[in-house]
């Protein structure tokens, strides 16, 4: 008896390791133009078209950039959120043009420093011929956005409970 039990346990851990480990196969197409971002809400498909702004420079004493409006009307999810972003070469190091940074609601605007934004760490790999796949683990509730250190074009969303 407690010999079957082992095996069962044994069986039951190896099966759930295995599940854990599994990669999801994503086939979602690039955005069609270089600076735009999708989220990935599935595996197959389009995904959600990020909102897109140009973030404008605010203050005298403080620097900080902003954008109109204080939520995204696109949301992702607080765990393992992924997201497809196009440039314009992706042999680039991901790490040196991209960057995603929590955002603060400011007087019908959403706002970040200039000299030290509030950054979220990722992960990042090429995916299809321009684009890479960015993969967050774990948001907190809040507005986000995704910037590209070469320009003022953001692509914008927001994390909520979902």
């Amino acid at each position: 008896m407690k010999r079957n039990l082992l095996i069962l346990a044994i069986l039951l851990f190896s099966t759930t390791l295995a599940n854990c480990q599994k990669e999801k196969k994503i086939r979602i197409t690039e955005p069609e133009f270089s600076g735009t971002a999708v989220f990935v809400n599935d595996t197959i498909g389009k995904g959600i078209l990020l909102e897109q702004q140009t973030a404008t420079m605010e203050g005298i004493v403080t620097l900080k950039y902003a954008v109109k409006y204080c939520c995204s009307t696109v949301f992702a999810d607080t765990i393992n959120s992924d997201f497809i972003v196009r440039v314009s070469d992706n042999s680039i190091n991901p790490f040196e043009v991209i960057s995603i940074v929590k955002m603060k609601i400011e007087n019908a605007k959403r706002t970040w420093k200039f000299s030290k934004p509030e950054a979220v760490e990722f992960k990042a790999k090429k995916y299809g011929m321009s684009s890479y796949l960015i993969s967050v683990p774990k948001f907190t509730l809040g507005q986000y956005a995704i910037c590209f250190k070469s320009s003022n074009s953001v692509n914008l969303f927001g994390v909520k409970l979902i």
